[in-house]
């Protein structure tokens, strides 16, 4: 995924693990070509940096509401 495609809050899902996570900060510089994100995966308080090119955002129906999608998490899921 490009780096100025990905916005905080935006829901993608991992390559490397398919496990679906939230952006929780900006692009930062790696190498010219390749940009680190900040990430938390849901239903974890794990957060790790992704390199942007293992991250695929979700279709716009499962993103939250803010970002055009429809998506809304239950109390279980918190």
């Amino acid at each position: 995924m490009k780096s100025s495609d990905i916005q905080i809050g935006l829901r993608v899902r991992v390559s490397s693990n398919d496990m679906t996570a939230l952006v929780v900060g900006t692009p930062e510089y790696y190498t010219p070509n390749t940009k680190l994100v900040r990430i938390k995966y849901e239903n974890s308080t794990r957060y790790e940096y992704m390199i942007n090119h293992q991250l695929t955002a979700l279709p716009e129906e499962d993103q939250y509401p803010a970002l055009g999608g429809t998506f809304a998490t239950t109390k279980s899921e918190n």
